[in-house]
Parts: structure tokens; sequence; C-alpha cells
């Protein structure tokens, strides 16, 4: 705090107790001020009053600039704060981004393997000479697309769990499901033909909550529609890449 001190006759420039009331309203923005009567008794010159002006000029100017000089530190720290969140935003949405892509380019390579199973289960019958060769090929093909589900599928399901939002993890889940019916329908269409099941060797019904699915969108559980089946994973797949693009388009620089 700076010290100052000023003569002038406060009686006649502030009226009386001015010099009180005055002391405290310059104390108040930093000045500490000594205000007393002059020695000649009340008469002062001209360069007192160019003193006190001068006084007070410098502490409106002090006051201004500190203003000043918080708005633009507050305003610095505003867009700092503004750009390290929307930079923030930009890597997730790049990540989302990449875990979607990543798990639609799983998804669909899967839907191909279970789709060039059907290949040669729907030659069995038209070619009964080669019955068994078609048969066979089928199982090979399914359980290569299984393997791949066990593998490259649930490490895709996994990473999209940790980064997608709830509703895309909703509809993955929901293409899960339909690619999964998918294959235990395929599975299941071979071991009809092989006359065993393909685990244990004995046919057996199908699983109680699988045919309680396809009871209930109307399929007969025993032989069940494989076309329509992979329609309705691919639509699946489709609603899947709709959800991941309105999600990054909408939500990807809100979180």
């Amino acid at each position: 705090m700076q010290h100052h001190q000023v003569h002038c006759d406060v009686d006649r420039a502030a009226g009386v107790g001015g010099r009180e009331r005055l002391g405290e309203w310059l104390s108040g923005y930093g000045w500490l001020i000594t205000i007393s009567r002059c020695p000649d008794g009340g008469r002062h010159s001209g360069a007192m009053d160019a003193g006190l002006a001068a006084v007070l000029g410098a502490t409106v100017g002090a006051l201004g600039t500190a203003a000043a000089g918080a708005t633009a530190a507050l305003l610095s720290r505003s867009t700092a704060r503004h750009q390290v969140k929307t930079e923030s935003l930009r890597a997730l949405r790049e990540a989302r981004r990449a875990t979607y892509a990543s798990f639609a380019e799983t998804a669909d390579r899967y839907m191909d393997m279970l789709a060039t199973t059907l290949i040669p289960l729907d030659r069995v019958d038209r070619f009964p000479d080669q019955r068994e060769a078609w048969i066979e090929d089928a199982h090979k093909r399914w359980k290569k697309a299984l393997r791949f589900r066990q593998g490259d599928v649930q490490r895709g399901r996994v990473l999209l769990h940790l980064d997608a939002t709830p509703s895309v993890t909703a509809v993955a889940a929901e293409l899960c499901t339909r690619a999964a019916v998918l294959s235990h329908a395929t599975g299941r269409a071979i071991a009809v033909h092989k006359g065993q099941d393909l685990d244990t060797g004995q046919l057996s019904p199908p699983l109680p909550s699988y045919a309680e699915l396809l009871t209930g969108e109307g399929h007969d559980p025993e032989v069940p529609d494989l076309d329509l089946l992979r329609s309705q994973a691919r639509d699946a797949y489709k609603a899947f890449l709709d959800a991941a693009a309105a999600d990054l388009g909408e939500n990807g620089l809100r979180g």
C-alpha cells in the first residue's frame, strides 16, 4: 500500500468531516492517504489542488488497469478450458470411431463366413451324389466361423463395451444375438444332415432358449429358414452401423 500525504482545506473542499470520509474512500482502493489542514489555516495554492487531482487520477487509472487485467485473465482462462474440453471430446470421438469401425469390420467378416457356410448346405439336396462332401464342407466352414466368433468377435465385443455409449452397446448386443442364432441354426442344419450332433455325436432336441426364440418369431426350431435368419442378422448389422454413425455425429463432441 502506498502512502501519500495531501494538505488541503478539508472543511471547504469536502465539508465538515470530509477528511475522514475521503481518507476512508481512498484507503478502500489500496491508497493510504493522510489528509491534514493546510498550514496557512485553510488557504492553499493551485499547486496543492493539482497534487490532489494527480493522486485521484492515478487512483482511478490504477483501478481501471487492474479491472482490465482481471477481465483479460478471466477470458484467457475460459478460452483455455474450452480448448482443453474440445480436444478431449475430439479424442474420445476418434477412439469411439476406431472401436465402432473395428467391430463393424469384424462383424461383417463373421456374417460373410456364416453366409459361405450356407452355400454347401444349399447344394446337399441339389447334388445327392456329392451329399457327404457338401455336408463336410459346410461343417468345416461352420467350425471356422465359430472359432472366429469365439476369438475376434468376442474381443471386439469387450472393446465395444468399454468405449461405446449404452445405446450403441444395446444395438451391438442385438446384432450378436442375431448372428448367434444364425450360427446355431446353421450348425443344427448340418447336424440334421449328418444325423448326429456336432459335439456329442447323438442328435438331441434344440436348446429350449433357442427353440423358444425361434418359435416366438414364427420359425420352426427343427427346420428354421436360414435365409430369413441371415437376412435378419444383416438387418441388425445395418442397425448397428446407423446407431454408430448417429452417435458419432450427434454425441461425438458432447462426450
